[in-house]
């Protein structure tokens, strides 16, 4: 076998690795979007969601909304999501945006739900009625 066939092997090899992994991903993504959607649609929130925004938005780690609660919440995040109550500067936090984050994180990082509850053991949801 020449080197120049070799390579050409080789190069058809990382193709097809990279075509699987990509592959296994966009499946990994695809499922755990429709659980998220399925979950959503059992607790009754979030009835615009499907399964193609939800894999657009979170991919197959949502690494935006896991990242923020891995260790707890930082201070400045904390700050950003809830408020700084002791300067009177709560953000009015809806009972949907709790269950919806619940539901993300049980989805796509269920190891960080102690550190969620832990966040949002303080907030007090403001009901919104239509």
């Amino acid at each position: 076998m020449s080197k120049r066939t070799a390579s050409w092997i080789a190069a058809l090899a990382l193709a097809v690795a990279a075509c699987s992994s990509s592959d296994a991903d966009e499946a990994t993504e695809q499922q755990l979007a429709q659980e998220l959607v399925d979950s959503t649609r059992a607790a009754g929130i979030q009835p615009e969601l499907t399964a193609e925004i939800a894999a657009a938005l979170y991919g197959t780690d949502a690494s935006s909304v896991c990242d923020a609660f891995d260790g707890g919440l930082t201070t400045s995040a904390a700050s950003r999501l809830l408020g700084n109550p002791g300067h009177g500067r709560r953000n009015n936090v809806t009972e949907t945006a709790v269950a919806y984050a619940g539901l993300v994180i049980r989805t796509y990082c269920p190891d960080l739900l102690p550190d969620f509850a832990h966040a949002i053991e303080d907030v007090d949801p403001v009901d919104v009625t239509r």
